[in-house]
């Protein structure tokens, strides 16, 4: 739904993106961005607060952010290297379109 839906109707939309940010959402679910049953899925707790502080920044809100315990290096730079990759691919795809199709991270 965008910010002017008035309805309450869920509905699909089909949303193109770049093939390396499909694998990059993916990943995040695997390592437990969301959590529960098919249709009951949910944001993992500890990430409610990320989510909020992101709705401040595109509300014209200022936040700050603070790592409180390093997570996993091997994950942390793979995750990294996926969302640059996903931003690289995206663009090149948004190039070569002569529209924006694709999504970055």
């Amino acid at each position: 739904m965008d910010g002017n839906d008035t309805t309450n109707t869920p509905r699909i939309v089909n949303v193109t993106v770049a093939s390396s940010m499909g694998a990059y959402l993916l990943r995040t679910q695997e390592l437990g961005a969301v959590e529960g049953p098919e249709g009951s899925l949910a944001l993992h707790p500890a990430l409610q607060p990320v989510l909020e502080a992101l709705h401040h920044v595109l509300a014209g809100g200022e936040v700050a952010v603070h790592v409180l315990r390093s997570g996993n290096p091997d994950i942390v730079a793979e995750l990294d290297r996926r969302a640059a990759y996903a931003t690289q691919e995206a663009n090149i795809l948004n190039r070569v379109s002569g529209s924006s199709l694709t999504t970055t991270v």
